[in-house]
C-alpha cells in the first residue's frame, strides 16, 4: 500500500458510503433486490418499507381512484412507484400526481420537478413519514405533501413551501374539505378515508 492510498484510507475510514439513485437502478436492473423486502432510496441509504396490509392497500386505491377520476387527462396518477429526488434519493410514495406527460415518463424518470403532490398512506410508517420523508419531500421543492393516517382519521396536508420547509399544517378528518390547490379540486376528507 502506498503511503497516498494509506492517507486516502484514512480520510474516509468511519465515513458512510452512499449508494447514488444510479447506482441503485443498476442493482435492481442486476437483480439485487429480487426475492427480497420491498426497498426504497433515501440520502444514499437503503430503507426497507414496511409489508402492505389491508388497511394501507384500500386507502391507496380509494385516494388514487379519486385522483384518477379527477385528474384523468390533466396529470400522470402514480401509484406506489418511485420519484427521483435528487442524486441520493429515489423514494416510492404510496401516491404521487405528476404533470401530464403523455408518454407516462416511458422515456425519464420522473423528478421532483414533475412532481404536484405526495400522498403517503401511514399505517405503520407514520414517524418516518413525519420526519425523513418530510423533509426529503419539502428539501427537494415538492410543493404539496400530504399524510393519510387511517387509525386517527385524519389527513395531514403541508404545504406553502419556502426554503425547503412547509410553513402550513392543516389537519382535516372524514367530513372536512379542502382545495388542492395547483388544479383548484375540492377534496373532501371522505374522498381519501374509510370510515
Amino acid at each position: 500500500m502506498t503511503a497516498t492510498t494509506a492517507t486516502q484510507n484514512k480520510a474516509v475510514f468511519g465515513k458512510k458510503m452512499l449508494i447514488s439513485a444510479d447506482d441503485y437502478q443498476r442493482m435492481g436492473r442486476a437483480g439485487i433486490f429480487n426475492d427480497k423486502p420491498k426497498v426504497e432510496l433515501i440520502d444514499g441509504e437503503i430503507y426497507f418499507k414496511n409489508p402492505t396490509i389491508c388497511e394501507h392497500n384500500s386507502h391507496v386505491d380509494k385516494a388514487s381512484e379519486f385522483f384518477i377520476v379527477k385528474l384523468f387527462g390533466k396529470a400522470n396518477v402514480r401509484t406506489q412507484g418511485s420519484i427521483r429526488t435528487d442524486e441520493y434519493s429515489e423514494p416510492e410514495p404510496d401516491i404521487n400526481i405528476l404533470k401530464y406527460n403523455e408518454q407516462f415518463y416511458k422515456k425519464k424518470q420522473a423528478t421532483a420537478e414533475d412532481v404536484l403532490l405526495v400522498v403517503e398512506v401511514a399505517v405503520s410508517t407514520l414517524k418516518r413519514d413525519r420526519t425523513i420523508k418530510k423533509k426529503k419531500y419539502a428539501t427537494t421543492g415538492i410543493p404539496e405533501y400530504w399524510i393519510v393516517i387511517p387509525k386517527k382519521g385524519i389527513v395531514e396536508v403541508f404545504r406553502n413551501l419556502e426554503e425547503g420547509k412547509y410553513l402550513q399544517k392543516s389537519t382535516f378528518k372524514i367530513n372536512d374539505k379542502w382545495t388542492f390547490d395547483t388544479f383548484d379540486l375540492a377534496v373532501n376528507g371522505s374522498d381519501l378515508l374509510i370510515p
